[in-house]
């Protein structure tokens, strides 16, 4: 065939392939179509009962799920809000970041970002979006959290000498993280077989939850100082306690409405303390203490 007739045929044969083309992408229901008419146009929907809240712990793998109906050979991306990123279009990335990745199942036209090990700067608003005008969007809110221990009560405490310290830890943890505390003072490791005698530790977790209470009998001068309890893969929480001996002293009054009511005295300066101490007392009688006092020191 000479090259002026194949000539000929190159514009229709364009035109036919844009018109078979044309045809396949809107005039068929895709899949996911909830359109019971063939060809006629509705704008996409996307699935709206999919969760757009997700909360995981740091670390975890988590997926944000997107579904489109009537799609049409439209493209469907992801971005990040915070940055406007584009993270996909379609099966393509554009993250350097390999723990992100586009699942697409065109069987139900489904587009779910999945994101590997999770952490606390991938909090955020993500959209899943369709190429219309005005464009479609679905926003759904990732929050990841840091697991973290915790010790109820202030971060300094004041316990009587000869009396029984007893101090809770708490923490959400990673579900393959194991169920062991270690309870240190002054980053010395506490044990129940260790040098000081009378030391009890008591651990246990319900679902992620993990709760662990440190009792230290006969408290002297020398338990004085930091505690903290260093649950596995959590960041630690500590507390600090001082020993007083014989009662509390007269320089630390009650006062229920508050510290702030009272003046400084001559050259006294005021520091308002909240103390909540967990005695045990000799008689074998639990003894709760809640004070709010004011201590005062020689400037």
């Amino acid at each position: 065939m000479h090259l002026a007739t194949l000539h000929q045929y190159t514009f229709p044969l364009a035109t036919l392939l844009t018109l078979i083309i044309a045809e396949k992408s809107f005039g068929s229901p895709d899949p996911g179509n909830k359109s019971k008419v063939p060809g006629s146009w509705s704008p996409p929907e996307f699935d709206e009962s999919l969760p757009n809240n997700i909360t995981v712990m740091e670390g975890e793998s988590v997926s944000l799920p997107c579904v489109v109906y009537k799609l049409r050979g439209r493209s469907v991306s992801w971005i990040r809000q915070r940055d406007l990123h584009v993270i996909s279009a379609n099966e393509l990335t554009f993250i350097s970041d390999d723990r992100f990745k586009v699942n697409i199942d065109n069987a139900t036209s489904s587009y779910t970002l999945e994101v590997t090990t999770a952490l606390r700067n991938d909090s955020g608003v993500y959209e899943c979006q369709v190429n219309t005008r005005p464009k479609l969007s679905r926003p759904v809110v990732l929050a990841v959290q840091v697991p973290a221990a915790s010790i109820p009560g202030p971060r300094e405490l004041f316990i009587r000498s000869g009396s029984t310290l007893v101090l809770t830890c708490t923490a959400l943890l990673h579900p393959d993280a194991v169920s062991q505390v270690d309870w240190l003072h002054n980053q010395t490791k506490l044990s129940i077989a260790g040098p000081r005698s009378g030391v009890s530790i008591h651990t246990e977790k319900a679902g992620q939850l993990l709760s662990s209470k440190l009792s230290v009998a006969k408290v002297a001068a020398r338990d004085a100082g930091n505690y903290s309890c260093q649950p596995d893969s959590v960041h630690p929480a500590s507390a600090t306690v001082f020993i007083v001996d014989e009662e509390l002293p007269a320089a630390m009054h009650h006062d229920n409405a508050g510290s702030s009511s009272r003046q400084p005295l001559g050259s006294l300066s005021q520091v308002a303390v909240n103390i909540n101490v967990a005695l045990l007392a000799s008689t074998n009688h639990n003894l709760a203490i809640s004070y709010s006092v004011c201590v005062y020191s020689l400037l």
